[in-house]
């Protein structure tokens, strides 16, 4: 069994005698089309109207939260008249210029990985994001980013010691949107802010009130600049 994790989601018939991956069984055979056309609905029309702009109907990179919850995108809010309230309620924004500070991060993300499944679902086919040339095979879900079966190769041996997630094109076409949402969903640990820490995955459980950032244990009983704390969850329940 190959040491690399990402191979455990890829059937047997990937790899050959001696355990190494064999991609060009990978790629579409010989004689049939590179996508099979999409059997799900449109993605952004049916189930998920919720994460466009509540102004316009579009998609946008610029999402922004009201006080009153609703969604609006930076041109929707520019152009919006009178300056200082919703457009669809009318509830007063408190921020002079007309545009609230909070971005929907969560409706942006959505909108990004509903992109990656329109590309999948697609009749053409997503390409290689590497070579750019040849039609993609896997998708990495920790690289974001659609490989061809000599790209992928490369991919194993760089990340052979990661555990990068690779799954076929193919079977993700298979998936509905909802599906491919739930698969995809990254984990949502907060990590520690200490910079020293970068790429460590240093989880965070402990709150400092005077700096205002998330610390793992080890920074909170090291540092002594670091005071007064709280358990993170607490802090996130107040505010």
């Amino acid at each position: 069994i190959p040491s690399h994790p990402a191979h455990l989601l890829l059937p047997t018939s990937c790899l050959d005698g001696d355990g190494a991956t064999a991609p060009k069984e990978m790629g579409p055979k010989a004689g049939t089309p590179l996508c099979s056309p999409p059997s799900h609905p449109p993605v952004v029309e049916d189930d998920f109207q919720f994460v466009l702009c509540e102004g316009c109907r579009q998609e946008s990179p610029s999402l922004k939260l009201l006080t009153c919850l609703h969604t609006l995108c930076l041109n929707c809010l520019s152009e919006n008249k009178p300056v200082g309230q919703c457009p669809v309620c009318r509830t007063p924004i408190p921020q002079a210029s007309g545009i609230p500070n909070m971005d929907n991060l969560l409706f942006t993300n959505l909108q990004a990985r509903l992109s990656i499944y329109k590309k999948i679902s697609n009749s053409t086919g997503p390409s290689c994001s590497r070579c750019r040339g040849e039609a993609a095979a896997v998708w990495c879900s920790e690289c974001e980013e659609f490989l061809c079966t000599k790209c992928f190769e490369d991919h194993q041996w760089f990340f052979k010691k990661q555990s990068h997630e690779a799954r076929r094109v193919e079977d993700l076409r298979a998936e509905s949107a909802h599906q491919f949402l739930e698969d995809t969903r990254k984990s949502c640990n907060l990590f520690c802010s200490n910079p020293s820490h970068a790429n460590q995955g240093h989880i965070s459980s402990i709150y400092c009130r005077k700096c205002e950032k998330a610390l793992c244990c080890s920074c909170a009983l090291l540092d002594s600049h670091h005071a007064p704390f709280c358990d993170i969850l607490s802090e996130t329940q107040r505010r």
